[in-house]
């Protein structure tokens, strides 16, 4: 009878130490699944960064001007202190590349749709250079002032300015013809989210 007790209290003792060795791993696993679900993201997220995985997300393609500078400041007047302009400053001498920067501009106010109407495609030139009279397309106006501005933006750059007369945005001169696509659709999507945001103009 001693014999079958003992036997007994030994198997009811090794089926206590079996769960309680079941309990204690599920409760293992549980602590590294609650550990994984909180600390996976941050070493997910250190991993990326320390390895140049990820490229910061931009909201425009153009340079902000800063500081703050309006044409004011340059002795020019806007044309129409309602409206936004998209201003190109041509270069002194309108080579190929020129051209097709005319183009595009023309185009890409003509592709504001609705939205055309609260902006003016403006081109500033220098005093005494004149663009061929193929250059003139009636949705473009041309204005003095390319002098001026081409002591703060380079020839050939695209800015775009509010209805205030303040210089916003700052799209460089490209070298390629090939560029001229993505400077034109860039240009465009900052326009469409300023003239969204804006209040005036």
């Amino acid at each position: 009878m001693d014999k079958l007790q003992t036997q007994t209290k030994k198997e009811s003792t090794d089926a206590s130490f079996a769960a309680f060795k079941q309990r204690r791993s599920r409760g293992r696993l549980v602590l590294i699944g609650l550990i994984l679900v909180f600390a996976l993201p941050a070493i997910i997220a250190k991993t990326v960064l320390e390895q140049n995985w990820y490229t910061s997300g931009v909201t425009n393609t153009g340079e902000l001007v800063e500081p703050r500078v309006t044409l004011q400041d340059f002795g020019l007047t806007a044309p129409n202190e309602e409206e936004w302009l998209v201003g190109y400053i041509a270069p002194t001498d309108c080579d190929s590349l020129c051209e097709q920067q005319l183009h595009y501009l023309n185009q890409s106010y003509l592709a504001l749709g609705r939205n055309k109407e609260r902006v003016t495609a403006v081109v500033f030139v220098s005093e005494g250079n004149t663009l061929p009279g193929a250059f003139n397309k009636p949705d473009l106006s041309f204005l003095s002032g390319g002098e001026q501005l081409s002591t703060k933006f380079a020839p050939a750059s695209i800015v775009i300015i509010d209805p205030l007369g303040q210089l916003v945005m700052e799209y460089k001169s490209v070298s390629e013809p090939s560029q001229l696509v993505g400077q034109s659709q860039g240009m465009i999507h900052d326009l469409r989210k300023l003239l969204k945001l804006s209040r005036v103009g």
